[in-house]
């Protein structure tokens, strides 16, 4: 701990300056916090805002560059300007004569929606005002900011649809049922989907499984497993599914996770697809625009231009430049760490830069295209991480092969041919295409989900809930539909090549591509009728793809088959999250588990490769300079989406703050525990748009960061606490285990178990089948799945999410008993999220989440209790491999007894002195948790 009085950031002498490189979510998320820290800010970013060019507005009203990156609007008119990209092109066999739009049409890479989790990005909303614009004398402009915010320009989107093969389509609300008969009306279209009620009671069991399992067993094995292998029950205790479902629900399990966020269910990893699932499950019963919102209007218009005034007037700038390479300078050795020079920046046009701070915040391939001189100095961390990382191309047979089989060749991570041609890799294609109408044609108020379609569709139409509708004389259209496309491997049953074969979409021409698109919805949409699709819709009369899209020949996008994806997304593959470059994120309210160097390699990180770390852990930075940020690096979120740009964002501010506070002090701050001591209930601080503390810095207040596994029910935390002890001892969850767990069913019904069940799992399903027999006694769910919409019953429940937090009260009173809840004991944590510490990581406990959440520094003081009862034993999982099958990550270290008299780690280090020894090898655990032993 430090003993200096610390200068913020904006009373130094002279400001610390920061270069942020890329405009995208993640950069613009940088520069706000740092701004408001004190830093000077410089964005450069080398796109063009394709307006400026367009002549409809004076050149001033736009920014000077592109901002939003990936979900920034794609502005296109009838034939190309200024060597834009962006073409508006009339639809393959449109009818009349259609007049061409005034002005850019706005398109996009694909629909924006902000789910209730995204909490990053709302508490980002509250704090960026909406500017008002004023036409001054002499032609001037200006911008003042007003009372509203973005929060203001979002619009909630209440239903939800899908077509059925060969049926009606059905709509469904993106909000809990309001009466019983809603509930039985939604409940009965169940059946229309084909779905039956043993796959209902399967397909619920297995997510309250997720739920009441520890993170420390979805890191250690559901990171390694498929979503499929996971709700199917095959892993590497079990070579076949131990679970099935009818086919049409089996299909549904494959479908819908690409249609949702272009997941591949069977190589997408189970802990990233189903935490996502069920954070867009769990809100449902929200009432406000935070349930499921979208903008009202064109994504830039209505958030990055009102961003970007407000930037401005923090006092960021923005220049149109691209970065060319990271350069280290010649360093003294015997320099002490903390003055070693800073890493300058090489724009692409020759400029050269000498920031305090460097945000690495452009895509994968272009960090590790710009960090090839870091890492030829021998620079560790993320840095070297980022080697090979978009540029190796995948393993030949699954992403599970041993790295000495993988191909050791490179590839152009842009080239259509050489990404994403296999489902394994971890880079794919993703991209969207709107159809604009001159006629009104709203298919439906919310998101449509085109169930069976060959290219995973998807749309919305967003354009009903904009602010300020397209007219016809303004802009050539009235309605437009947004359409995601998640698949573009698949074969088109319709569309064939010169062999008679079905062409994928990374095959297609853009034309072929808008054709093709559209012929799958309208297929979707009739497949239930007897008149022609002509009889029933309008056609489109414009499209716009993608820009992010390069076709082949001719000008501006271009006019053969894709040749370039600009825009690779990056998706959960099952194994491969250790892969990710950089270190688990952190967060400063200390709820969540993450890992941190020790001492020692601290030390030699610092020294030998330049990598400098909080000793709490969390981003790194090189070279006192460098830190990175997006998508491609590790977040709470997971996924690739807005909210894990918004979030890694802050980690890096995070980061930058105690990298300053360290150097501030002479390289004397090695504190480990940063924040000041508050209780609050369990998962308090993550409700709501925002939190209401804040965790103070020498330098300022640091991000507050939202982790998303600490959203789920607080009534799943006592099984999830039981299992993380089971996983401690290497034993199997506590509901595969040959003891039984006495429970008592809701209206204390008694539940019947056998002592040996037949099969993982049934204790689980058992509960619920005796919870829904009580519900059969209320006139509930149990008949509504076979009963016709609108059957009068007496009651029934109204709420999805309380139905899901009533199945998990049952097991608080076992577990009251088994964990000691009922006697104050506090519980040590479901354990870490991450794979065991690698040689010179120790694992980071979390405050303490049950029942009374305090943060990292906290140090509470409770009465002694009596040792907690250790769970039964019970046989551990056989070892069996297979191709496909999980891959076990622990060593046969974590099966040997721990020695009190000469302790070693996991990995045959010794522990440092001092440290506190867990019940788990290789785990060191905080000296607050030795302390209250």
């Amino acid at each position: 701990m430090t003993s200096e009085v610390i200068t913020t950031p904006a009373s130094c002498p002279r400001r610390p300056t920061v270069a942020v490189l890329g405009a995208g979510i993640a950069g613009l998320t940088a520069a706000h916090e740092l701004a408001q820290r004190g830093f000077d800010v410089t964005v450069y970013e080398p796109r063009v805002d394709e307006r400026a060019g367009l002549g409809s507005a004076p050149a001033d009203t736009y920014p000077p560059v592109k901002l939003g990156g990936l979900a920034a609007s794609q502005y296109s008119t009838v034939g190309t300007h200024d060597g834009s990209a962006a073409e508006l092109r009339p639809f393959p066999g449109r009818r009349g004569d259609p007049r061409p739009p005034a002005r850019a049409v706005a398109g996009e890479h694909g629909f924006r929606f902000f789910p209730a989790y995204y909490l990053h990005t709302w508490d980002l909303f509250q704090r960026i005002p909406v500017y008002q614009r004023t036409d001054g004398p002499g032609g001037t402009v200006d911008w003042a900011p007003t009372a509203r915010t973005i929060m203001d320009n979002v619009r909630r989107v209440v239903t939800q649809g899908t077509t059925v093969d060969g049926k009606p389509s059905l709509v469904f609300p993106r909000e809990a049922p309001r009466t019983p008969a809603e509930f039985l009306t939604i409940a009965g279209q169940l059946t229309q989907l084909g779905f039956t009620a043993s796959d209902i009671d399967r397909f619920v069991s297995r997510l309250l499984r997720y739920l009441v399992t520890s993170p420390l067993r979805r890191a250690s094995e559901l990171q390694n497993l498929s979503a499929y292998d996971f709700f199917v029950g095959r892993d590497d205790t079990a070579e076949q599914p131990r679970f099935s479902y009818s086919p049409r629900f089996d299909s549904l399990l494959l479908e819908m996770p690409r249609v949702l966020a272009a997941f591949d269910t069977r190589w997408g990893d189970a802990r990233t697809n189903l935490t996502t699932y069920l954070q867009l499950q769990l809100q449902m019963d929200r009432r406000d625009n935070k349930a499921d919102g979208v903008l009202n209007g064109p994504t830039t218009e209505s958030w990055f231009d009102h961003w970007h005034r407000h930037l401005v007037e923090l006092g960021v700038r923005f220049v149109r430049a691209g970065a060319g390479s990271l350069e280290v300078p010649a360093a003294d050795p015997g320099q002490p760490p903390h003055l070693r020079p800073r890493v300058q920046v090489t724009l692409a046009d020759g400029t050269r830069l000498a920031p305090d701070y460097t945000v690495v915040a452009v895509d994968a391939p272009a960090a590790e295209q710009i960090t090839a001189a870091l890492r030829a100095a021998g620079t560790g961390g993320t840095v070297a991480g980022l080697d090979g990382f978009t540029t190796s191309a995948p393993p030949n047979d699954g992403p599970l092969d041993p790295g000495h089989t993988r191909p050791q060749t490179r590839r152009d991570p842009y080239a259509m041919d050489e990404m994403g041609r296999v489902p394994w890799d971890r880079f794919q294609t993703l991209g969207g295409i709107q159809y604009y109408f001159d006629t009104e044609f709203q298919l439906l108020r919310g998101h449509m989900y085109y169930s069976g379609t060959e290219w995973a569709l998807s749309s919305i139409n967003q354009h009903g809930l904009w602010e300020r509708r397209p007219t016809l004389a303004r802009d050539g259209h009235v309605s437009v539909l947004s359409v995601d496309i998640g698949d573009f491997n698949t074969p088109s049953r319709y569309l064939l090549d010169e062999s008679g074969r079905g062409k994928a979409a990374r095959d297609c021409t853009a034309d072929e591509i808008a054709t093709e698109v559209w012929r799958q919805i309208v297929w979707a949409l009739t497949s239930d009728v007897d008149n022609v699709a002509e009889a029933l819709m309008p056609w489109p009369t414009w499209y716009a793809l993608d820009r992010g899209l390069v076709m082949g020949g001719g000008p501006g996008q271009g006019h053969g088959k894709a040749v370039r994806n600009e825009t690779p997304y990056l998706v959960p593959i099952v194994g491969d999250w250790e892969n990710r470059p950089g270190p688990d994120p952190w967060n400063p309210h200390g709820g969540s588990w993450g890992t941190r160097p020790t001492e020692e390699t601290w030390l030699e990180d610092l020294r030998q490769r330049n990598v400098w770390q909080a000793r709490h852990g969390g981003y790194q930075v090189h070279h006192n300079s460098v830190v990175f940020a997006g998508t491609w690096t590790k977040t709470f979120t997971r996924m690739t989406s807005m909210e894990a740009a918004c979030e890694s964002g802050r980690h890096a501010v995070n980061a930058i703050l105690d990298h300053y506070i360290w150097v501030a002090s002479g390289g004397t701050d090695h504190r480990e525990n940063t924040t000041l001591d508050w209780r609050f209930p369990y998962d308090f601080l993550d409700q709501g748009y925002s939190s209401p503390v804040r965790m103070p810095s020498p330098a300022g207040d640091y991000c507050y960061v939202f982790d998303i596994e600490n959203r789920e029910p607080a009534d799943a935390r006592p099984l999830r606490t039981l299992d993380a002890q089971y996983c401690r001892e290497a034993l199997p969850h506590p509901l595969d285990t040959a003891a039984p767990l006495l429970l008592t069913a809701p209206g204390g019904l008694p539940m019947t178990q056998p002592i040996m069940p037949p099969e993982p799992g049934l204790q689980l399903l058992s509960y619920l089948q005796s919870w829904r027999q009580y519900l059969q006694q209320l006139g509930g769910l149990g008949g509504a799945l076979l009963t016709p919409p609108g059957t009068p019953v007496t009651t029934s429940p109204t709420d999805y999410a309380q139905q899901l937090l009533t199945y998990l009260q049952a097991w608080r009173q076992y577990l009251q008993q088994t964990v000691g809840e009922a006697t104050g004991r506090p519980s040590e944590g479901d354990g870490p999220p991450g794979r065991p510490p690698d040689a010179g990581e120790e694992i980071v406990a979390p405050a303490d989440d049950y029942g009374i959440q305090t943060t990292a520094g906290a140090r509470p003081r409770r009465e002694p209790q009596p040792d907690r009862p250790k769970p039964q034993p019970a046989p551990a999982p056989p070892q069996r491999r297979s191709a496909g099958s999980a891959h076990h990550r622990f060593t046969e270290a974590e099966h040997e007894p721990v020695s009190t008299a000469a302790p070693r780690s996991l990995y045959g280090r010794a522990p440092e002195p001092g440290a506190a020894q867990s019940g788990y090898p290789g785990i060191t655990e905080p000296d607050w948790l030795e302390q209250e032993r």
